[in-house]
């Protein structure tokens, strides 16, 4: 819809400013697509606002020719301006396009979805894994709590792990659960065909090691870690409680 007013149109430009800058300095960079649904933007209005972004220093554009793809990602000057004046600044680090890997940007994109896809479905609380403390013995991707309040891992997982590995990490999850730091552990998945595979694997997994020793698991246990595709995650809170 058109504003007509000057002064409108001012304020709409400047609360989309801050709503990027709020992503950006959990995310430290994404693509055109994925800002224009955090602003609910069509294509030509959210390189509008990035185009206004760049120039004012909160942002600077990277294109990575091995992809034929542009990311944005938030500048020093962008982290300045992304806390409001009543909010509590954090140290949070600036883009530096040096340290993005291609094989690793689809991942990064994908739990940047998962968030939105979350939020959209009254998730709340959303901690991408870089912020989470380092000395854990398995960082998720990303923590949430879902519209009861409990507390869910997110791993979003393009690239499957030896059964061994998997193990390995439903051991140190398991016990994360027991001390009642998760409810559960969601993987989340490209599509359905990659999901619905990843879940047979972990229904070959009937025993996890723990201090030396190879302990037994059951169906509760694996029910810790269901499974799904990218855009049926999350599934509504009554859905998967039964």
């Amino acid at each position: 819809m058109l504003i007509k007013s000057y002064d409108e149109r001012m304020l709409r430009r400047e609360t989309n400013i801050k709503t990027v800058l709020k992503f950006l300095r959990d995310e430290t960079w994404s693509n055109g697509s994925i800002l224009a649904t955090v602003l609910s933007l069509s294509k030509t209005g959210i390189y509008k606002t990035l185009g206004h972004m760049e120039k004012s220093g909160f942002i600077c554009a990277y294109h990575i020719s091995d992809l034929n793809k542009k990311i944005y990602g938030i500048t020093s000057q962008g982290l300045l301006y992304a806390w409001d004046e009543d909010e509590q600044m954090q140290i949070r680090a600036c883009f530096e396009p040096s340290k993005v890997k291609p094989l690793m940007i689809q991942h990064h994109l994908d739990i940047q979805i998962a968030r939105l896809n979350a939020q959209k479905k009254a998730w709340q609380n959303w901690i991408p894994g870089h912020l989470l403390p380092k000395n854990i013995a398995k960082r998720p991707d990303a923590i949430v709590k879902d519209p009861t309040g409990k507390m869910i891992a997110i791993e979003i997982e393009r690239t499957v792990k030896t059964r061994k590995r998997y193990e390995a990490i439903f051991a140190i999850y398991l016990q994360a659960i027991k001390r009642g730091e998760y409810e559960s552990i969601h993987y989340v998945c490209p599509d359905l065909t990659f999901a619905t595979r990843l879940e047979r694997l972990f229904n070959l997994i009937d025993a996890v090691p723990i201090a030396g020793q190879r302990v037994s698991i059951g169906d509760k246990h694996r029910a810790k870690f269901p499974v799904y595709p990218l855009n049926q995650w999350p599934k509504a809170v009554e859905t998967f409680e039964k």
